[in-house]
């Protein structure tokens, strides 16, 4: 293995062993199942990682792009510094690619947080958070998966489809509704048509949350440009997904300042300086968000042709992951798949028996379909 592949795998599963000491408190729920014990020596370690599959937790395969790796090198004489600046220079950078003023956009140590401080700072017990379910609610849930606010959670309809029309009938006097777009773990999309019809529906003075973690593998059309327009509306996006940034923990909301200015009650942290500068040179690159699109889509039009042609039902992604109906509890066939080093996303709420599947590489799919045949077998 070359020494760049080596880094970029490392930066892909160094957070394994936090998960591995911190418990399942919530920032570290994505890495449930992926404790491992490691050695001491990084050339062990790396081994160790390498031995199995890791295709659970939405991770790009390949890791930050070379542009991002060659910043991370010049980073060591910096490292003594808190860099807060670079931050604002990333806002800056974005909000000028998006057609946002840089007060529109505030970068965070990943999109855990802003997640969270919306729904603190706009949901209450009188105005609750709704959205559907399943979704990617964990910045919304407490000790025990209690909610830290008011919710109502919406089960999605039998194919899956999220209609905002049922979410508002659902929560009339909501103070936030959720939409997580392409959704994770189904990767649908909802149709900007629908996400307008809601803006121009919901109560007076609520607040409509897009976590757009995954718009960038899908056609569906971003909600930045209502931000542009002043609605009453935030977007979510994270470093961590077709950036490969996921080790590194960067993350942005973008909306109007005083939208942005309300969450300040809960306090923001600083963005550690790495992973700001991989951000701003993968945000540079021209070439990689449509490489990466289309590397996915690759995978991805593999995979569902390989399981048409076995007669099994999965849902139509357009992220990085799809789930499939494995049509016995999901969470034996997850670990059935893990006893043969293939470790994948299993069941979620309302889908006991599917599973969740994210986009590896060409090979680390391989590896999959040939575990999967012998478990479902």
């Amino acid at each position: 293995m070359t020494d760049t592949a080596l880094s970029r795998r490392m930066l892909m599963h160094g957070a394994i062993g936090v998960a591995a000491v911190a418990g399942t408190t919530a920032p570290v729920l994505a890495q449930r199942g992926r404790k491992v014990d490691l050695p001491d020596d990084p050339a062990a370690m790396a081994a160790t990682l390498t031995d199995a599959v890791y295709i659970n937790s939405n991770e790009h395969p390949v890791g930050p792009c070379p542009a991002a790796l060659a910043a991370l090198a010049k980073l060591p004489p910096l490292s003594g510094r808190y860099g807060m600046a670079f931050a604002g220079k990333l806002e800056s950078l974005f909000a000028r690619q998006n057609g946002l003023s840089p007060d529109q956009v505030q970068v965070h140590p990943g999109s855990f947080m802003p997640l969270r401080s919306v729904a603190l700072s706009y949901s209450s017990a009188d105005r609750p958070i709704a959205y559907f379910e399943p979704t990617f609610d964990q910045g919304f849930l407490g000790l025990d998966n209690a909610s830290i606010t008011r919710s109502v959670a919406v089960p999605l309809s039998g194919d899956f489809a999220a209609d905002p029309r049922k979410l508002l009938a659902a929560a009339p006097d909501a103070g936030v509704y959720y939409l997580c777009n392409p959704n994770n773990p189904t990767g649908l999309t909802t149709a900007r048509a629908d996400i307008d019809w809601l803006l121009a529906n919901k109560p007076k003075g609520s607040i409509l949350l897009v976590d757009e973690a995954y718009i960038h593998f899908s056609d569906a059309q971003s909600c930045l440009d209502l931000v542009a327009q002043g609605a009453d509306l935030l977007v979510t996006r994270t470093f961590s997904k077709i950036y490969g940034l996921a080790g590194l923990r960067c993350g942005l909301i973008a909306g109007r300042k005083d939208l942005l200015d309300g969450m300040a009650r809960y306090g923001t942290n600083i963005t550690p300086m790495p992973a700001v500068l991989a951000a701003e040179a993968s945000l540079l690159d021209p070439t990689l968000l449509p490489t990466r699109k289309a590397e996915n889509k690759a995978v991805r039009d593999d995979l569902f042709a390989w399981l048409d042609a076995r007669g099994l039902r999965y849902l139509p992604s357009q992220a990085s992951f799809a789930m499939i109906h494995v049509g016995r509890p999901g969470a034996a066939v997850t670990a059935a798949l893990a006893q043969a080093g293939v470790f994948i996303g299993g069941p979620r709420k309302h889908m006991d028996d599917w599973v969740r599947v994210s986009f590896g590489s060409p090979a680390e799919m391989q590896a999959f379909k040939a575990a999967f045949l012998k478990v479902m077998a």
